[in-house]
């Protein structure tokens, strides 16, 4: 048996709110993450409930009318309760509840409170409560200043608040929640909230949480508050962006030995961040020799794994990479210069990733030729368009272990020949293992051509395959294991049916299928379907593709969560994720029972969306009762965070509809 101490160490981690996070003035509160909730510890045992019962009440974050609602019945309860809450963080009104919440805390020493008020968001309890505490630390924020709100319960509120200012004794920091505005109402606002702090007598802290871009007025009268000993601007400022705010904070001898900031961007950062470099010695043997003792052997392996990151080679890889040098990847050709060693084991890596452009592919097929043997050391091309063909011919004859042919992310189609694509594949065909280009629509490429690339795993078609006379091997792209086909032509569909594609895992196909291509890919469907465990689609006129897809373990989505995409006639029994750009345009009116279909399914993953942070915001969304429905049947729909709606807190009357 543990004593509590011991328990209480080992819970406060897990119970513990971080002041950080309590004091986030962020416009999306840190809160809105939708994390299960804490107080499932207290339910492990009588002795971890005794323990963690003060650790959790200990801060209290209110987010929802609901959950004030059960705790006003649990403090109602167990008075004891309310004398643990130290921190209370309230981010909204929450009607006649918090009056009881206050009530029951004596012991409160920090809260937070939200200006973000609708019409609709009872401030009554609040107004009522917060003259019975007596806080260390107050946080005010307000969210929308870019479009103030007016209404009955916000003046209320604010009235309220402008009223114990003035008369909390304890009261020695404040979040001041405004900043640089055009907007007469904020600016209003934030004048009548530094009378208020004027007139009170413990202040010495007030906290700017808002960023600056011009010098407003009430700085200056914040100044005239009796105590104040600490002005904190919490935004960095730059000596670039923010001259004005300097300027004036300097001119005034009693703000400038108020005023605290941080400066960012200036020359005594970066001499401060560089002479936090540590000083390296120099070597009191000159002769040293790292791994001296080391077989000639081990030291090679090591040298070349640690040159293999410092010229970053996998990022050259990328198609989205910009080329070097840039400030964080620097010219690699220094590293070649240390020594003969390092230049022996570094010029392979130089020529690893080649970039083939207008300017600097002239270059390059004069370097191959002089230098036939560098050809050897290229593993990836990256091509692009307007590149003369006796250029290509004299680069692709000699780089004969090219495994990646790719196009950068912004570069368009690239037009060669036909004689420069089959020497490619005459040379590089026993090593390619990926091909991914762009190339016009009207060029055709033979599958004879294709069949070359025995190696080939992933495969980005934008052309049309021409079946040949000549007889395919049966092993044809026997390794390819993904196909992305960018357009479709009948006649490619119809040449890739008629290979096995025993490695084809992965299929994604355009946005749009024209119907002629319809019964081609039907038949292709018909041959490889079964094989297929991830598959990315729109839709198919007059075709459920899923029904020849059997052992799918995830689909994606073109667009939206679409009911008739997902149509099958028969069970997908191994799918297990579901992924889509948005969610159904009317997802109340959506039929779940197309789900009933895949009995494993687990996850719907939505990409370009985002839940809501407030409880407004959440009472408007229709996609909530979906997720709510969607959980019933044990799948957890997921933004594009990753994060799964949980439900929330509901009131009894909520319950009850």
């Amino acid at each position: 048996m543990l004593p509590d101490e011991i328990i209480s160490e080992i819970l406060s981690p897990a119970l513990k709110v971080p002041d950080q996070l309590f004091c986030d003035t962020s416009h999306v509160s840190p809160f809105a993450n939708y994390t299960p909730s804490t107080s499932a510890y207290l339910l492990v045992c009588k002795d971890w409930l005794r323990v963690a019962t003060p650790l959790l009440y200990n801060v209290v974050v209110l987010r929802s009318k609901a959950q004030a609602n059960a705790l006003e019945a649990v403090l109602r309860d167990n008075k004891e309760f309310g004398r643990f809450i130290k921190k209370l963080r309230v981010e909204g009104g929450y009607g006649t509840a918090m009056h009881t919440i206050l009530k029951s805390g004596p012991n409160i020493t920090d809260i937070f409170l939200s200006l973000t008020i609708w019409s609709s968001d009872s401030t009554q309890g609040l107004c009522k409560g917060l003259p019975l505490i007596n806080p260390h630390r107050v946080i005010v924020v307000d969210s929308t200043i870019n479009k103030p709100l007016k209404n009955k319960n916000l003046s209320t509120l604010t009235i309220a608040l402008l009223s114990c200012i003035r008369k909390w004794d304890n009261l020695r920091i404040f979040g001041f929640p405004y900043g640089s505005t055009f907007d007469p109402i904020v600016a209003g606002r934030a004048l009548d909230l530094v009378r208020a702090l004027s007139q009170s007598q413990t202040i010495h802290t007030v906290i700017l949480v808002e960023a600056f871009f011009m010098f407003p007025a009430f700085i200056g009268l914040l100044c005239k508050i009796p105590c104040l000993r600490v002005l904190q601007f919490k935004k960095p400022m730059s000596e670039l962006y923010h001259q004005e705010i300097i300027l004036n904070i300097n001119s005034d001898p009693k703000l400038k030995a108020l005023a605290s900031y941080t400066l960012v961007g200036s020359s005594t950062d970066e001499a401060n961040s560089s002479s936090a470099m540590p000083d390296i010695a120099p070597s009191l043997n000159p002769s040293f020799i790292p791994m001296e003792s080391a077989s000639e052997e081990t030291r090679e392996v090591v040298w070349r794994r640690v040159l293999f990151f410092a010229m970053y080679l996998e990022e050259l890889r990328s198609p989205s990479f910009f080329p070097p040098p840039t400030k964080l990847y620097p010219s690699r050709l220094p590293i070649l210069l240390v020594s003969k060693y390092f230049n022996r084991l570094s010029l392979p890596y130089l020529y690893d990733s080649v970039n083939i452009t207008c300017r600097g592919a002239a270059s390059l097929a004069h370097q191959l030729l002089e230098q036939p043997h560098l050809g050897s050391f290229i593993r990836c091309i990256f091509i692009s368009a307007g590149i003369p063909t006796d250029i290509l011919l004299t680069i692709f004859s000699r780089a004969t272990h090219v495994e990646f042919l790719l196009h950068k992310t912004h570069v368009g189609s690239i037009s060669i020949s036909a004689e420069v694509c089959e020497l490619f594949a005459r040379t590089t065909g026993p090593s390619l293992r990926e091909l991914s280009i762009v190339l016009p629509p009207s060029f055709t490429m033979p599958t004879s051509v294709l069949a070359t690339f025995t190696k080939l795993r992933i495969l980005e078609l934008s052309i049309c395959l021409k079946s040949t006379s000549a007889t395919l091997p049966e092993n044809a792209l026997g390794n390819l294991q993904t196909l992305h086909i960018r357009a479709c032509h009948p006649s490619s569909f119809d040449a890739l049916s008629m290979m096995r594609l025993e490695s084809l895992q992965t299929l994604s196909l355009p946005f749009y299928t024209p119907p002629e291509c319809v019964h081609a890919l039907v038949i292709f469907f018909k041959a490889h379907g079964n094989r297929l465990t991830h598959l990315k689609f729109h839709s198919v006129p007059e075709t459920n593709v899923l029904d020849f897809c059997k052992s799918l373990i995830d689909i994606e989505l073109r667009g939206s969560l679409n009911y008739y995409q997902l149509t099958c006639g028969t069970p997908l029994n191994c799918l297990a994720k579901i992924v889509a750009s948005r969610p159904p345009p009317e997802p109340e009116s959506f039929n779940l029972d197309v789900f009933d279909m895949f009995p494993a399914l687990l996850e719907i993953h939505l990409r370009d969306f985002k839940w809501p942070a407030t409880e407004r915001d959440i009472s408007k969304s229709k996609l909530i009762p979906f997720a709510e429905s969607l959980l019933e049947k044990n799948i957890k729909l997921t933004d594009s965070t990753g994060k799964h709606w949980i439900p929330r807190v509901k009131s009894t009357r909520s319950r009850k509809r």
